[in-house]
């Protein structure tokens, strides 16, 4: 069983600035062609199919730029489902848990899940953790 203890995946992509501002958006783009199109040649404008060319690279990139939102919070929501069934796996199992705050190691059944902020907590013996101080499952028996 997987969980991770910070709620972070290894398959959330990197967006820190750096790595934004090495990539061309759309806006980045419409400026490039706005510039080409007030800057042509008078006498040699841009013929129609390079104008179209242009235009369907434009269109292609906003899908791509679309499509990289819609699969990111798809991710996103596969990862908050994982771990909502993990949890709930555990429903009636005995566990082995340990309070990182105090240290405390506790042995009880899973009477309960409770989620606070979208965070699957467990109630084992009348006491909350997370499903990340679960260090062991028994067999129910």
């Amino acid at each position: 069983m997987y969980v991770t203890m910070s709620g972070t995946s290894a398959y959330t992509a990197d967006t820190s600035d750096s790595t934004k501002r090495n990539e061309l958006g759309k806006h980045d783009f419409l400026r490039l062609l706005i510039t080409q199109l007030k800057y042509q040649d008078p006498m040699e404008p841009v013929k129609d199919h390079d104008f179209i060319a242009q235009l369907a690279q434009f269109s292609a990139l906003e899908q791509t730029e679309n499509l990289s939102r819609v699969m990111a919070k798809f991710v996103e929501s596969q990862e908050k489902m994982g771990i909502v069934a993990q949890a709930t796996a555990l429903l009636g199992k005995e566990v082995v848990v340990v309070n990182y705050a105090t240290g405390e190691t506790a042995t009880g059944t899973v009477s309960s899940i409770k989620f606070a902020d979208g965070v699957p907590q467990l109630q084992v013996n009348g006491q909350t953790y997370f499903l990340w101080e679960v260090q062991a499952i028994n067999a129910a028996g």
